[in-house]
């Protein structure tokens, strides 16, 4: 927890300068999380199989735990790799091998080889566990059949580990009736799945999904997870579909631990989207903290957005409780965006039919012309009376 105004100074990333200051101060407030300026936009995949999930060997094409960490590190060049193979079908000298190699390939300052497995159970879906050490236990949904019971054992394992979970919209549905607010700061928005923000998104084969189950059904129950994209390749190498952009400190594995717990993250549809989003100065993932004695100070709330595009933009939105409110678009041939939103003091409940125990939450959605898409992790808006 850090003293802080209302109106922080901008989050400033390297290649990002928004055309409009963030000037105006306020009184201290609290805010939820401490976050330094002094971070670094790293890209990769957070989700990928090699031969030892069956379901790889089912296909045309796969690879071996060393094949993908050398894909991933020198042809897709991305910053961090998990390997997820499914924790079901491991042998325990599997799993041994799998961790050896993982340290073996982890190069602190270059890449990281992140350690992780996909958990599965045929009633509560999939999720990956994602670990903060190399001296990891294999955990199944064989072992630890539901959720709560896997959430239970990673709380008295001596390396720290959460959970994301996946292809929550399409056949093997995660369970998103549950989540741990400690230890399930993520939803993996995009992959070769598609995408799970809403029904009927693009990128969405709408004919296998479920309905109720998507990223904002799930944020609009009170859930509190950022975005993160992922390959879930079984017939493809890692990075080749969804990835994920974090902001850290460094490049160790600690510090992307400590980033995608403090929701610093976004996803992408597989190409290197630069995005950088913040309200009132507090980056994404930050949960600011009011009373009916503050609004005066936090509004007009004031959005930034940058954008470095792979290709000409076609337009960012900002989106709110679900509900795009504003969107910003630009003549062809422009691939960068900075700008600031001022935005009044309407209650969100003034304008959206949203339940009384849920906080407004604010993310960007970019689109590019040639259909690649990225969204930021949201910010909340946490309201309460001061009696």
């Amino acid at each position: 927890m850090s003293e802080s105004g209302f109106r922080r100074k901008p989050w400033r990333v390297d290649w990002f300068e928004p055309e409009v200051e963030l000037t105006k101060t306020a009184k201290p407030c609290r805010s939820p999380e401490d976050y330094s300026e002094d971070v670094t936009l790293y890209f990769g995949d957070l989700h990928t199989h090699t031969n030892l999930s069956p379901c790889a060997n089912l296909q045309a094409f796969f690879t071996s735990i060393e094949q993908s960490y050398e894909h991933a590190r020198h042809t897709a060049q991305t910053d961090f790799v998990a390997i997820t193979d499914h924790a079901e079908k491991l042998t325990s000298e599997q799993w041994a091998h799998s961790m050896e190699l993982a340290r073996t390939f982890n190069d602190p300052g270059k890449f990281i080889a992140w350690p992780a497995v996909e958990w599965a159970n045929g009633l509560h879906g999939h999720r990956n566990i994602y670990y903060r050490g190399y001296d990891a236990p294999l955990l199944t949904g064989q072992t630890h059949p539901t959720p709560r019971r896997l959430w239970a054992a990673l709380r008295e394992l001596d390396t720290p580990a959460f959970t994301i979970p996946h292809h929550a919209a399409k056949e093997l549905i995660a369970d998103l009736t549950v989540t741990d607010d400690e230890l399930e700061p993520a939803f993996e928005i995009f992959s070769v799945w598609g995408n799970s923000e809403y029904y009927g998104a693009p990128w969405q084969d709408t004919d296998r999904c479920f309905t109720r189950n998507f990223a904002v059904d799930t944020l609009m129950r009170g859930f509190r997870m950022g975005f993160v994209g992922g390959g879930d390749g079984h017939a493809a190498p890692p990075a080749e579909s969804g990835i994920t952009g974090i902001y850290a400190r460094d490049l160790t594995l600690d510090a992307l631990f400590e980033a995608v717990l403090q929701r610093r993250t976004f996803a992408t549809t597989g190409a290197k989207i630069r995005v950088d989003f913040s309200v009132n100065g507090f980056p994404m993932g930050s949960v600011i903290r009011f009373n009916q004695h503050d609004v005066a100070d936090l509004f007009p709330l004031e959005i930034g957005v940058g954008v470095q595009g792979t290709a000409n933009l076609e337009k960012v939105e900002i989106v709110e409780n679900g509900v795009t409110v504003y969107t910003k678009t630009k003549p062809r041939r422009l691939d960068q965006m900075g700008f600031v939103w001022r935005q009044g003091a309407m209650p969100a409940n003034a304008r959206f039919n949203v339940p009384n125990n849920v906080s407004r939450f604010i993310y960007v959605r970019v689109t590019q012309r040639d259909g690649h898409m990225a969204w930021t992790s949201p910010i909340w808006l946490d309201f309460s009376y001061d009696e």
